[in-house]
């Protein structure tokens, strides 16, 4: 029998490279057949366009669906794994081939919009917030390991099978299958848990599984949309996001270009060294479909694999230490800090023509990059776990991320083609410096937050307002203030509707009061009980 723990450890290992889809080895692909890099980056804002438009509606649907998630999370993986498959019908770079390009990242960016909340979702449902950490560290682990795996696999088959390169792109869809098999054998856990709800874990299974002991009760409502967008955390978490995915645009594509002598890198060997949309010679020859290098494949597999081996040892480090009480905000300013350092060693790598080995060597801390980044789920359930909206709070992030992707990719790539990449990856990493100041300054250590839930958060901060409003001083006395209409006291507790005004003022018990209503004390010292 497959255990909860083992399926959703080998569902992790199986959508490791689901996530890109293997875009590198798309792009690559692209470039191969004749396409020019600023056709890539727009088949690549095709994607980004679809993101900033399902993400935040994915996350809702993802909180508010009475579907098994898990339908979502194979469904997602399947689409993806078959869209990868486009390529073989792939000719060359005319108009009919772009359609079809676009056409497909476009449906494999929709089952993309899907994949991370689906699973977040299942994670928080099956393992609840008190194990949601811990199995967030492993399957961030055994995803790392399994990019490896795939990493190495596919440098492998793209050097044996060369220059014909598809035979990589049957590996996706032979992972989606596996993802799709072990992801029934999760458990479903706390529906309601999935989307934020219930903060404390009453019950589990011999498996250490969340048994769902709500189902009889009553939904609770969820905290207004606003309410979570608006939070100044949140908020100052996206500012921090967008200008680090700004100071990324094109940085992976140069990157990867580099490292293949294609595109822009292209020397005369490979039969160009500007490649335009015009430029069509590089595909006419059967007998040379990709202009990549065959060298360029293991080069390509062993900086995916340097980032991934030390992601791995750096989450494993992150999540030992923040087990052990450290707080999230220094790896979150040293997971910002990261990007820049890696932007300059590139240009430097470059510049001094210091070879593709130095070149590949600065995956290494390209991975700090992602190993440090786990903490920002976990900053963001310290900070709306309780809310109801933890899902769709992660789409809107997501969205704005993607906004900001789109518009900075098309622009990073017309610098691209227009002044070289020297100059895009100067203005990257001139932007890149402005993410860990954000960070520091803005976002607030989140330790601790998460045995609060952010209903009560809010309603406190609305009774405080209105503490100040109603100007009780510490010297005044304790007055009682009536909120929010609820159909039973079963309901308050579980949070509902808040209504706070000066009008509301009275006592428990006096003629003006109602029985459906909450009655609030305010007291001198600016703390808050609550009289049912």
């Amino acid at each position: 029998m497959i255990t909860t723990l083992s399926a959703f450890l080998l569902t992790s290992f199986s959508i490791a490279e689901l996530g890109d889809g293997y875009g590198m080895y798309v792009d690559m692909f692209l470039l191969a057949k004749g396409w020019g890099e600023k056709s890539v980056v727009i088949s690549g804002i095709f994607r980004g366009v679809i993101d900033l438009l399902l993400k935040s509606i994915v996350g809702d649907v993802i909180d508010k669906t009475h579907h098994d998630r898990r339908g979502f999370l194979a469904l997602a993986a399947l689409v993806i794994g078959l869209s990868s498959l486009m390529v073989y019908f792939v000719d060359g770079a005319d108009t009919s081939d772009k359609i079809l390009v676009y056409i497909f990242r476009s449906v494999e960016s929709i089952a993309l919009a899907f994949l991370g909340p689906a699973f977040a979702a299942i994670t928080l449902s099956a393992f609840g917030p008190e194990l949601f950490d811990t199995m967030n560290v492993k399957r961030e682990i055994v995803s790392h390991i399994g990019s490896i795996f795939s990493a190495i696999l596919s440098g492998a088959i793209a050097w044996i099978f060369y220059p014909n390169i598809e035979a990589v792109f049957i590996l996706p869809i032979t992972f989606a299958s596996s993802a799709v098999f072990f992801s029934r054998f999760i458990a479903k856990g706390d529906p309601l848990m999935g989307r934020g709800f219930h903060l404390r874990t009453e019950q589990r299974d011999e498996q250490n599984c969340v048994i769902d002991t709500h189902v009889d009760e009553l939904e609770p409502e969820a905290s207004d949309y606003w309410e979570v967008f608006s939070d100044k955390r949140i908020m100052a978490m996206v500012a921090a996001d967008v200008f680090h995915v700004i100071a990324e645009a094109n940085v992976g594509l140069i990157f990867n270009s580099a490292l293949a002598g294609v595109g822009s890198w292209a020397d005369d060997e490979n039969g160009s060294n500007n490649n335009n949309d015009d430029n069509t010679n590089n595909a006419t020859d059967d007998s040379d479909t990709a202009i990549m290098a065959r060298s360029a494949f293991p080069l390509l597999a062993a900086a995916g694999s340097l980032a991934q081996i030390v992601m791995v040892i750096g989450t494993w480090i992150v999540g030992y230490l923040t087990a052990q009480g450290w707080g999230r905000k220094p790896f979150y300013v040293a997971h910002l800090s990261v990007h820049p350092i890696r932007v300059l060693l590139i240009l430097l790598c470059m510049w001094t023509n210091a070879g593709k080995g130095w070149l590949a060597s600065t995956e290494l801390i390209g991975g700090l990059t992602g190993a440090l980044g786990i903490v920002n789920v976990f900053m963001r359930a310290d900070i709306v776990l309780g809310s109801g909206r933890f899902n769709v709070v992660d789409g809107y992030m997501a969205t704005i991320r993607g906004i900001a992707a789109v518009s900075s990719q098309y622009i990073g790539a017309v610098i691209l083609e227009g002044q070289g990449p020297f100059v895009a990856l100067s203005v990257s990493f001139v932007i890149a410096v402005i993410p860990p100041i954000i960070g520091y300054l803005f976002v607030p250590e989140t330790l601790g937050m998460r045995q609060r839930d952010f209903k009560e958060e809010k309603m406190e901060e609305k009774f405080l307002r209105a503490q100040a409003k109603l100007g009780i001083d510490k010297g005044g006395e304790s007055q009682y203030i009536e909120i929010g209409s609820f159909s039973s006291p079963s309901k308050a507790d579980r949070g509902g509707t808040i209504a706070t005004t000066p009008d509301t003022v009275g006592s428990p018990g006096s003629p003006d009061s109602h029985q459906d209503m909450e009655h609030i004390i305010l007291t001198p010292d600016a703390s808050v009980r609550r009289i049912v």
